[in-house]
């Protein structure tokens, strides 16, 4: 993509090499935590929006139970159900964003891309049942609302695909070419390849903490809750965004991580509480409170972390 000079006529290319920023070069022993930090770094920026419409999610049923049940078949209701799911189901379009953002790519190309698989023909398709083919590639009839893999997928693809048009059209062609280019090849192979590879990775995903969930739930549980906060004194906690939001994808629902983040929250919101009332300097009793509620009601754990060990001594 270029920036045009009105005044010059000439265009400006954009660095999409990444030459100006050294990185670390890829080997055997730092692969595995390069994949995870490129795929957290996708989904980071993407939660609160998932949050906010999970609260507001929240807020309708306790509207529903505790006040009238009647509102939820009343059109203010379904509009904002509407609201509160559109985080969830355009979460490729999301994903797509952060992970071109982290690879440097331009983001609309990426988000374009990945809206393919939510646009409305293509669900009419899925739904008639029919089989469908692309360039006489059969395709799969997929839904992939609130997926995560398929569109990090479909960003990746979509980050070379522009690179290496940028580096054979010439200037004066890449305004209208790289884009076009860049959304055919990756929306084209987003259908036939890489959302149906990338669902049939999220479920296998889905399926190792299902069968952990049915063997040793309890157990994995209370370990992750122990083993938080070192995880999150280094960061790492970050690494298990991507696990929970494909959870909430496939199966739906989260047994494992969120509620050892909850332990893990409770027990370190706890023992601050628990110091707080042994000692006797009131600054630090309110400190320590306002840490305690933090950690508790609103999962700020940072701070707990870090201040719990000086704490305690």
């Amino acid at each position: 993509m270029n920036d045009f000079n009105i005044t010059s006529g000439g265009s400006i290319d954009e660095n999409l090499d990444g030459d100006l920023t050294p990185t670390e070069p890829w080997t055997w022993k730092n692969a595995g935590s390069k994949i995870i930090g490129f795929v957290s770094s996708s989904v980071i920026p993407m939660i609160p929006g998932l949050i906010a419409g999970g609260m507001l999610k929240v807020v309708l049923l306790l509207i529903v139970t505790f006040i009238d049940s009647n509102f939820a078949t009343s059109s203010s209701y379904l509009l904002l159900s509407a609201i509160a799911d559109a985080p969830f189901y355009f979460m490729p379009i999301f994903v797509a964003y952060g992970a071109a953002n982290k690879l440097g790519a331009t983001p609309i190309y990426a988000m374009a891309s990945a809206a393919t698989l939510l646009h409305g023909s293509f669900i009419g398709l899925v739904t008639a049942g029919d089989p469908i083919t692309l360039f006489g590639i059969s395709v799969r009839l997929l839904s992939y609302g609130t997926s995560l893999l398929p569109a990090l997928l479909i960003a990746i693809l979509a980050y070379y695909v522009e690179k290496f048009l940028n580096k054979i059209i010439p200037n004066i062609f890449k305004g209208i070419f790289v884009g076009m280019g860049t959304i055919f090849v990756a929306g084209s192979l987003g259908f036939i390849i890489l959302g149906p590879l990338g669902n049939m990775i999220g479920q296998g995903i889905a399926s190792l903490f299902m069968f952990l969930e049915g063997t040793v739930g309890p157990i994995a549980v209370g370990f992750l809750a122990a083993a938080l906060p070192w995880m999150v004194m280094t960061g790492m906690h970050t690494a298990l965004a991507p696990f929970m939001t494909q959870l909430l994808t496939n199966p739906g629902y989260d047994a494992m991580i969120r509620p050892g983040f909850l332990l893990h929250n409770m027990a370190e919101g706890g023992a601050v509480i628990g110091v707080t009332a042994r000692t006797k300097d009131k600054a630090k009793r309110g400190e320590f409170l306002s840490i305690a509620i933090g950690c508790i009601v609103a999962g700020v754990k940072g701070k707990t972390v870090i201040k719990l060990p000086t704490i305690c001594l």
